[in-house]
């Protein structure tokens, strides 16, 4: 079984998800130049980036029931293959259609190892040991945004787009050795359940609680700023005919908002509650989104005013992302695996949808990621007042 602390616990789960992160954003700055040797166009490529995002969280609804079954190390050796295979594949990739489909190949893989990683925190530990183990694991994932546009753009400096596919490759590779060292089986046999159609209704109930949705949405709306963010960066930077370097710095300081706000996720959920948390994320990305209209209002598209603004969002996402998934997966343990699949895959799934009607707009202003944020906030906020009134009447 599982023997680690929680902080060790951190550092071997990290790269099962800086995998996944990692495909996202050493991949952002290769954009443009994928555009122009696939000879097609920015709606197609937007859809790469939408399509990894949907099978990565969707295909955790079966992965998730998967590890209940079979057990977490199993599925993260297979998600490991499939990460691998779809990488090297992908760099070899000659036209756009290809490439969607071994992208969607690679994203099973992200989805498993993602998956697996958080089940293994909520069969050992729940509470606001879980709570501080998410936020830390956030904080890991916030050195993506700072690294992986650093490597994507030395990459495709100096060697052609495909490099960054296999430089995922050789990561994926890495994964697996270390899972092989350290990896152990988290979910007892006794405690194994069966995969079958009745998974469904396990989603089914899930589906029923308010308290998932209250903490679920507002996630949502976090990732799905994130994913508008990263998706329109390139295109807000050739816009504003700056240099590809321009991108790193921008990912990095959206990044290290994301890491400070996770870190301090951690001890703000241990004096505040986990509900608390959320509540504070989801109001720190409606205000990311107010400013950001008033700022494009005064000074037009500049490069301060798109991206300063987007630090507050990213802190917000941290707050949501990390309480978010304690307190959505925190009432069932009866069937975790099922829990963590369903918030995964609305999270990332829910993002991906979400952010692919935002970049159906011409990415020239601020104004498709500002209305993600506010809109996606305020219903965060709506679903949040109802939970809080059906708190009252209960206590009454």
């Amino acid at each position: 079984m599982w023997p680690y602390k929680p902080k060790t616990t951190v550092i071997i789960l990290a790269p099962l998800i800086f995998s996944f992160a990692l495909a996202l954003d050493v991949y952002m700055p290769v954009l443009p130049e994928m555009r122009r040797m696939f000879h097609t166009s920015q709606s197609a490529i937007q859809l790469t980036i939408s399509v990894f995002f949907l099978i990565c969280g969707f295909g955790q609804l079966i992965l998730g029931p998967l590890s209940d079954q079979y057990g977490r190390l199993k599925v993260v050796w297979a998600s490991a293959f499939l990460f691998i295979i779809g990488s090297a594949l992908c760099s070899m990739s000659k036209t756009i259609d290809i490439f969607l489909i071994f992208r969607a190949l690679e994203a099973l893989g992200a989805a498993g190892l993602s998956v697996s990683a958080f089940a293994i925190v909520r069969d050992t530990y729940d509470g606001k040991d879980s709570a501080l183990i998410y936020s830390y694991l956030n904080g890991m994932l916030a050195f993506s945004p700072i690294l992986g546009p650093l490597i994507g753009v030395a990459l495709i400096t100096h060697y052609p787009w495909y490099s960054a596919f296999y430089f995922l490759t050789v990561l994926a590779i890495s994964t697996a050795l270390i899972i092989l060292v350290w990896g152990k089986e988290s979910l007892s046999i006794a405690n194994r359940k069966a995969f079958n159609w009745s998974v469904f209704y396990r989603y089914f109930l899930i589906g029923k609680s308010l308290t998932f949705w209250s903490f679920t949405l507002p996630a949502i709306a976090g990732i799905s700023s994130f994913f508008a963010l990263f998706s329109m960066t390139p295109y807000i930077v050739e816009e504003l005919g700056l240099p590809k370097t321009t991108i790193m710095y921008a990912f990095g300081a959206a990044g290290l908002s994301f890491m400070i706000g996770s870190f301090v996720s951690g001890s703000l959920t241990q004096k505040l509650g986990v509900f608390k948390t959320t509540v504070v994320g989801t109001f720190l990305i409606l205000l990311s989104g107010i400013i950001l209209i008033i700022v494009y209002q005064l000074t037009g598209l500049t490069l301060v005013g798109f991206f300063g603004p987007c630090v507050i969002a990213t802190f917000g996402c941290a707050l949501t992302s990390g309480a978010g998934a304690s307190g959505a997966l925190e009432p069932f343990g009866e069937f975790p695996g099922a829990a963590s699949a369903m918030f995964g895959a609305l999270q990332l799934g829910g993002s991906s949808i979400i952010g692919s009607i935002s970049s159906l707009f011409v990415l020239n202003s601020s104004y498709p990621l500002a209305f993600t944020m506010i809109i996606m906030s305020l219903f965060s906020l709506l679903i949040i007042f109802f939970k809080s009134r059906a708190n009252i009447k209960t206590i009454s």
